[in-house]
């Protein structure tokens, strides 16, 4: 941590600045790669959640959610030009951004709620995505009503965990086996700020 901040001009606020946005950039990156994208929103990618939830961990939730937020920001921007070409009416389209973007994302950030320790790193993932999750099923539910199969009819609710569990369940996996191998490298990094 010393040898850190000596190289940051010995400004801990810098050095936090500098590996959130090191982080962001990593998870921004790794969410273009896509294993599978479904037609309405929601893909599985190469463990892009994980850099954000390592962040909301280490800074714990105040800064996590900031860095989360900012994460859903940058994918918002990213993906408006598809978002705009599913003809959603403007209220379907503001609720996605705020329940699908900025809120889904900045949940994320929530990791660190728990405090540290391994458990308690398992059980802030598990936390944090859960309400990713829950974000996106309030979307679906609301803004995405209008997409809903003739088969599923009447059945919005079970639709939307079904749809949004397709995708966030994979991706979660993905995070969590990875997260729980670099705990331990990592664990001298992820519990100093």
């Amino acid at each position: 941590m010393d040898s850190q901040n000596k190289t940051l001009g010995g400004n801990p606020a810098v050095l936090r600045l500098v590996e959130s946005a090191v982080m962001l950039g990593l998870a921004t990156a790794l969410s273009l790669v896509k294993i599978f994208q479904l037609p309405l929103g929601g893909s599985v990618t190469l463990c892009s959640m994980l850099p954000v939830l390592l962040i909301g961990y280490k800074y714990g939730p105040k800064w996590g959610l900031c860095t989360g937020f900012t994460y859903g920001v940058i994918q918002l921007l990213l993906d408006l030009g598809e978002a705009l070409s599913w003809g959603l009416t403007p209220a379907a389209l503001a609720a996605s951004i705020i329940f699908d973007y900025l809120l889904a994302f900045a949940a994320l950030g929530l990791v660190g709620i728990y405090g540290k320790g391994f458990g308690r790193y398992v059980a802030g993932m598990t936390t944090a995505v859960f309400l990713r999750f829950v974000f996106h099923v309030i979307s679906g539910v609301t803004a995405y009503a209008s997409w809903l199969p003739k088969e599923w009819s009447g059945h919005l609710l079970l639709y939307s965990l079904a749809y949004n569990g397709s995708f966030l369940l994979p991706d979660f996996a993905i995070s969590l086996v990875v997260g729980v191998l670099i705990f331990r490298p990592l664990k001298k990094f992820l519990e100093t700020d």
